[in-house]
C-alpha cells in the first residue's frame, strides 16, 4: 500500500484593509494594510492507494495450477485451481451435475445429493464431507445456479452456502460460509479452460494445518479427479440438452 501528501499552493490576490481569513483549523491569514495581498491557501491531498489483492501462484502439477488470494477482513484465503482440457461442455456439466458421483471426485466428500431442484439451471444442493481424525465431520447446504453466456458458451456454476436452509444433522458440523465458482471456458479446437474458486469457513475450531489442507490439496484433488473422470463414461460422450456446444 502506498500512500502520499501532495500540497497544491492557491494564490489568491485581494485588495482589502484589516482583512482576515480563517481556514478554520488551518489558522488565519490576516493583511494590514490596504494592499494587494496574496493569500496562500495550502491544501493537503492525501493520495491512497489501496493494496488489490491478487492472485499468488503456489503449485503447478499435472497440468493444474494453483492460486491463493488474501481476502480483506477474513483470515481465509480464497483458492483457484485450473487446467486446461479436451472436452465437451456437456461432458463437464453432466458430472457436475450428478450429485450421485461427487464422491468420486469431490474432495472428502462421502455424500452428496440435490435436496430441491426449482429448474434446470437452479437447485438446493447437500453434502458430507469426512474430516481428519480429530476434527468433525462436515456438511454443507449451497443454493447453486447454473448460466451459459449465449455468445462465448462459457458455464458458469455458482454456489453460496445457506447453512439455514436445513435443520442442523447432530453427527456433523454445519459450514457457515461458502463461495465457489465453477467456469468451463471453450478455447477453440476442442479445448476448454476449467476453473474453480472456493472461499469457505468450516466452522467450529479447526487447526491450522486442517485449514490449510482443505485450502490447497482439496481444490487441486477435486479438480484433477474431476476432469479425469469427465473422460470416461457415461460423461464422456453425454449431450445435455439446455447446454450448447460451441461452433469450433
Amino acid at each position: 500500500m502506498m500512500s502520499g501528501v501532495n500540497f497544491v499552493v492557491i494564490f489568491v490576490a485581494m485588495r482589502r484593509s484589516y482583512f482576515v481569513y480563517s481556514l478554520g483549523s488551518q489558522g488565519y491569514f490576516i493583511g494590514i494594510q490596504s494592499v494587494i495581498l496574496p493569500v496562500f491557501i495550502f491544501i493537503s491531498i492525501h493520495l491512497f492507494s489501496q493494496e488489490t489483492p491478487e492472485w499468488k501462484e503456489v503449485r503447478e502439477s499435472n497440468g493444474i495450477k494453483a492460486y491463493v488470494m488474501k481476502v480483506p477482513d477474513m483470515a481465509q484465503k480464497r483458492v483457484k485451481v485450473e487446467t486446461v482440457t479436451e472436452s465437451s461442455l456437456s461432458a463437464l456439466v453432466a458430472l457436475m451435475t450428478d450429485a450421485s458421483r461427487h464422491k468420486d471426485w469431490v474432495y472428502a466428500n462421502i455424500y452428496a445429493e440435490i435436496v430441491e431442484q426449482t429448474d434446470a439451471y437452479n437447485w438446493v444442493y447437500y453434502g458430507r464431507s469426512d474430516a481428519p481424525w480429530p476434527v468433525s465431520d462436515r456438511d454443507v447446504v449451497t443454493r447453486v445456479h447454473m448460466l451459459q453466456n449465449p455468445v462465448t458458451k462459457e458455464v458458469v456454476f455458482e454456489s453460496v452456502g445457506e447453512p439455514a436452509y436445513l435443520a442442523d444433522c447432530e453427527d456433523y458440523v454445519r459450514i457457515p460460509m461458502l463461495h465457489a465458482i465453477w467456469r468451463f471456458t471453450p478455447l477453440g479446437e476442442g479445448k476448454v479452460k476449467v476453473a474453480f474458486e472456493l472461499l469457505l469457513d468450516l466452522g467450529g475450531n479447526m487447526p491450522g494445518w486442517v485449514i490449510n489442507l482443505a485450502a490447497t490439496k482439496g481444490p487441486y484433488n477435486s479438480l484433477k479427479d474431476f476432469i479425469d473422470l469427465a473422460h470416461q463414461e457415461p460423461y464422456s460422450n453425454a449431450s445435455v440438452a439446455h447446454i450448447k456446444e460451441p461452433r469450433w
